[in-house]
C-alpha cells in the first residue's frame, strides 16, 4: 500500500486550512495480533463440486470444497478442501490456497488439533496478499462441522486484529479494530451492521461499535477512516454535521440503531433524542421497570428484519413504533416419532426478537399443561430456552 505525504506552504487562509485538515487527517498506525479465538464469524456452505482451475491433491474421503471470499485477492476468493484421516466422523485435514496460487496440490494439510463427535477444530492458518508495499498477512481460525447426514459446514474466524494507541480529540486512547464479516479487510462500512467490521475504542461505554463513517467518543462525534487492510486509522472530530429528530415511544429507555453514519446508542428523554441526518436500520431497543416487590426487569429487542429501517432528516421527526406491546407466538410440531414439539417466542411490532430478564437473568421457563376434551388425559412439562 503506497503511502503519500503532502508538504504545503501557507499562503493565506485557506492553505492554513488545508494544513489544519492534512494533520487532522493524519494516519495514526497500529500493530496486528493473533489468536487461536476467533474474534468474529461466518459460516461457510461445502460442495463436492471441484473448483475449476484449481489443481488438486490427492484425498483419503469424498472432497468438500469451499471457497473463502475475499477482496484482498484479484480472483475475489481462495479455495479450501475439506478432507479427513479416518472413514467417518468429522472432517479433521483442510487443504488451503493460503497464497493465493490457484493450487491445493503443493500446500501441507491443516490437521485438526482437536476432534470431537461433531466438530473438528483446527489452529489458526497464515492467509497472505501482495499489497502496494509488499504482502499483507491475516489469519483465519477454523472449526469444520458436520454429523454424517449433511455435507460438512465450515466456521471461519478472523484469527487476526489490529489495535494500538491513538489521539482522540487530544487524549490518547486504545483502539482495537476488528474484521467483523471474516473476509480479510478492516475497513467495511455497509448498510447491515453485520456485514460492517466493528471498532473499540478505550473508555467506550457502548463496548464494540460497527464501523461507520462516524464514531462516538465521550459525547463528541469524530470521523473516521480506516485503511482496508486495517494498519492505520484516521480521526477528525467531525464538524458541521447535521442532526434531525427521533421519536419513540416515552417507556423505551435505551434505543440503538445502524447505519453507514456509524453506531449510535440513545438514552431517550421522554421519548425524543437526536441522531445524525441519514438512513438507519433500528438494532435494539430496553424497556427498564420495577415489579410490585422492586424486583428490575428488562424488556428488549433485537434482531430486526431489514424492514426496520428509518431515515432521519433535519425539521422532520421520525417516529418509530416499537416496544410494548409484544406478541407471544406459539407453535405445533409433529415429528416423524409421532411425538409433538411446543415451542413459544415472543415478537416485537417490527418483527424483532424479544427478552425478558429479571435481575439480570432469565426468569424461569414457562408450564404448558395439556388436556383433552373430557378429561381422561392431562400432560404438564416445562418450556426451556434455546
Amino acid at each position: 500500500m503506497k503511502r503519500f505525504w503532502s508538504i504545503g506552504i501557507g499562503i493565506g487562509l485557506g492553505a492554513m486550512l488545508f494544513a489544519s485538515t492534512a494533520l487532522a487527517q493524519r494516519e495514526q498506525w497500529l500493530r496486528y495480533h493473533t489468536s487461536g479465538e476467533g474474534r468474529s464469524y461466518r459460516w461457510l456452505e461445502a460442495t463436492t463440486n471441484p473448483p475449476p482451475g484449481v489443481v488438486l491433491p490427492r484425498f483419503n474421503a469424498q472432497p468438500y470444497f469451499v471457497r473463502w471470499t475475499t477482496p484482498m485477492d484479484p480472483t475475489g476468493g481462495r479455495w479450501m478442501c475439506l478432507d479427513r484421516a479416518r472413514k467417518s466422523g468429522p472432517y479433521d485435514r483442510l487443504f488451503i490456497d493460503t497464497d493465493g496460487s490457484g493450487r491445493l496440490d503443493n500446500k501441507t494439510p491443516l490437521n485438526a488439533d482437536r476432534v470431537e463427535q461433531y466438530y473438528g477444530y483446527f489452529p489458526p492458518v497464515r492467509m497472505t496478499f501482495k499489497g502496494e508495499d509488499g504482502p499483507i498477512t491475516y489469519h483465519l481460525v477454523m472449526r469444520s462441522y458436520g454429523n454424517g447426514d449433511n455435507p460438512p459446514q465450515l466456521l471461519v474466524c478472523s484469527g487476526g486484529w489490529y489495535e494500538g494507541q491513538v489521539d482522540v480529540g487530544g487524549k490518547k486512547r486504545g483502539i482495537q479494530l476488528i474484521d467483523g464479516n471474516v473476509n480479510g479487510t478492516f475497513n467495511d462500512v455497509a448498510p447491515g451492521a453485520y456485514d460492517s467490521d466493528r471498532v473499540q475504542i478505550e473508555g467506550d461505554k457502548v463496548g464494540e461499535r460497527f464501523l461507520g463513517r462516524m464514531i462516538e467518543v465521550d459525547g463528541q462525534l469524530f470521523r473516521i477512516e480506516v485503511a482496508r487492510d486495517g494498519a492505520f486509522v484516521k480521526l477528525q472530530k467531525a464538524e458541521g454535521i447535521a442532526f434531525g429528530p427521533v421519536r419513540v415511544p416515552e417507556n423505551i429507555s435505551e434505543f440503538t440503531a445502524f447505519g453507514e453514519n456509524g453506531h449510535f446508542v440513545r438514552k431517550p428523554d421522554k421519548g425524543a433524542f437526536t441522531l445524525p441526518e441519514g438512513k438507519y436500520r433500528v438494532l435494539g431497543w430496553k424497556i427498564n421497570r420495577k415489579d410490585d416487590k422492586g424486583a428490575d426487569w428488562t424488556l428488549s429487542g433485537y434482531s430486526f428484519p431489514e424492514s426496520a429501517g428509518f431515515e432521519v432528516a433535519a425539521g422532520k421527526a421520525a417516529t418509530l413504533e416499537i416496544g410494548e406491546p409484544v406478541r407471544a407466538l406459539f407453535e405445533a410440531r409433529t415429528q416423524t416419532n409421532r411425538e409433538v414439539v411446543f415451542s413459544l417466542s415472543f415478537q416485537g411490532q417490527l418483527g424483532e426478537s424479544i427478552e425478558m430478564l429479571r435481575e439480570g437473568q432469565r426468569p424461569r421457563g414457562p408450564r404448558l399443561t395439556l388436556t383433552n376434551l373430557d378429561g381422561t388425559f392431562t400432560s404438564t412439562g416445562s418450556f426451556e430456552f434455546g
